[in-house]
């Protein structure tokens, strides 16, 4: 949710229905995809969106808090922890 919300512009109410509107499409792809591919295909998908959207996770942040700290000059003290 910090992505989500960490744009001023962008209301929490819109950052959580984004947030279960995409849940929401993960599930019913795996439920639709339970018949097509069998148990290790399907964990190989799993397995490499973890890794995937963990690393877009981390580039996300690290390019949020460079512009944040780039435009106030100076971390406040929660952004310290």
């Amino acid at each position: 949710m910090t992505v989500n919300c960490a744009d001023e512009r962008v209301e929490p109410e819109v950052a959580f229905y984004n947030f279960r509107c995409l849940q929401g499409v993960g599930l019913a792809l795996s439920y639709a995809s339970s018949v097509v591919f069998c148990v290790s295909v399907r964990l190989y998908i799993i397995i490499s969106l973890l890794v995937i959207s963990t690393v877009l996770y981390v580039v996300a942040e690290y390019r949020l808090r460079r512009n944040h700290t780039h435009s106030s000059g100076h971390l406040t003290d929660m952004e310290r922890r």
